[in-house]
């Protein structure tokens, strides 16, 4: 069991290290980083000074009830973690006159606790619930219970805080859920610190790590969705086998932009992406190659897989038709190769960071201003009325089904 919590501990504290050093590169280019790397690697810092301890010292099975240190480490952390989403969605809040008072009363708590060890007060021992009532006036037990109750405050916090501050904003999905789950968890370190349990603390430690993978997961994607996907490039003349049969012991990398530029011909030229029924298996017999080469070929130049690749050619294909007025209802999807709008939106929105819906109100908004008669020409109650908007909140409506 021993072993088990040095390596949950372990996993707590280098995630949450590796995190803040990512969030702290990060933080270089926007301050919204900031706060979180901070609160991360203080985490870290503090799981790490728990981890020496217990490769250094054997913890025992029954640390009691209300054990004096397991609450400090519970105050310190629910401290830390309370203002944690609050930092996501408002890093300016997070400054340092606003911290200090906001952890003024653990500061006192804590500070008194110590003060009182130095000075000689012993510290008393709660074995079992029983054993309570005898000392609960004693200093000692009136400060710990002072330290449970701020940590059950900042936990609360740690739930609804988010909520009260931007009460008047939607909060991103990510949040909500994010400070739900770290509020949950943490309620677990306070049982195991009311009664001390060694599997329950172990168990504390994973979930507390799987919850911080989340949020960091929950930062990092839209960095990710914000990648550029490469650019397709146009090509008149296809390579030969005999030119990519000597690139292939010559130069790997060569010899797959080759591959590459004899899909991109195929696609280009008979464009087989628009029928719905195209898949891995025809672009293979299209262009020569097996599954296993024209997986590696797109792999090479930037994309995922083959079903990414065919949808980038899918989207390029419905963008130019909406640009070009050919297509003016969501329900055209199909006429580029896609079976359904679901598909089609979540791919659109994927590779041109907007929503289909969106985009092709914009279009047909714009064609409507293209085609207004002159000035001087009387326009129609009807016609003012459907300026741009018939079609485009018709599309908005399609969308929304």
């Amino acid at each position: 069991m021993r072993t088990l919590l040095i390596l949950a501990t372990e996993l707590v504290a280098v995630s949450h290290l590796s995190f803040s050093i990512v969030l702290f590169i990060y933080a270089r280019r926007s301050v919204a980083f900031k706060a979180q790397a901070w609160i991360l690697m203080l985490i870290a810092l503090i799981f790490g000074a728990s981890l020496a301890l217990s490769v250094i010292y054997s913890v025992p099975a029954d640390l009691g009830i209300l054990n004096p240190y397991m609450l400090i480490f519970l105050l310190v952390t629910s401290f830390l973690l309370s203002i944690n989403p609050l930092g996501m969605v408002m890093p300016g809040y997070l400054q340092v006159g606003r911290m200090v008072r906001y952890a003024s009363p653990a500061i006192v708590v804590v500070s008194l606790y110590v003060l009182g060890l130095l000075a000689g007060s012993e510290v008393v021992r709660v074995g079992e619930l029983s054993d309570l009532p005898e000392v609960f006036l004693s200093s000692d037990i009136i400060l710990r219970i002072c330290a449970l109750l701020l940590s059950f405050g900042y936990i609360v916090n740690i739930i609804f805080v988010p909520h009260l501050r931007l009460r008047r904003k939607s909060l991103p999905k990510n949040i909500v859920t994010y400070a739900m789950l770290l509020g949950i968890v943490q309620l677990m370190f306070v049982v195991c610190t009311i009664r001390f349990s060694l599997p329950l603390l172990i168990v504390y430690e994973i979930l507390f790590a799987s919850v911080s993978v989340m949020l960091c997961g929950c930062i990092i994607k839209p960095l990710m969705q914000a990648q550029p996907y490469p650019e397709i490039r146009k090509v008149d003349v296809p390579p030969t086998n005999e030119e990519i049969s000597v690139l292939e012991e010559e130069d790997f990398n060569e010899a797959n932009l080759f591959r590459f530029e004899r899909v991109e011909y195929v696609m280009q030229h008979e464009k087989p992406y628009v029928s719905p029924d195209f898949n891995r298996d025809r672009l293979c017999r299209l262009s020569g190659f097996n599954r296993h080469l024209l997986l590696q070929t797109v792999r090479s130049q930037g994309y995922n897989d083959v079903h990414d690749y065919i949808s980038r050619y899918r989207v390029k294909e419905l963008r130019s038709l909406i640009a070009a007025g050919v297509i003016t209802d969501l329900r055209q999807h199909d006429r580029v190769g896609f079976r359904t709008l679901k598909t089609a939106a979540l791919a659109f929105e994927r590779y041109e960071h907007t929503t289909l819906a969106a985009f092709l109100a914009a279009a047909v908004g714009e064609q409507a201003v293209a085609l207004r008669p002159e000035a001087g020409e009387a326009w129609s109650a009807d016609d003012e009325g459907n300026e741009g908007g018939g079609p485009a909140r018709t599309a908005d409506r399609e969308y929304s089904k």
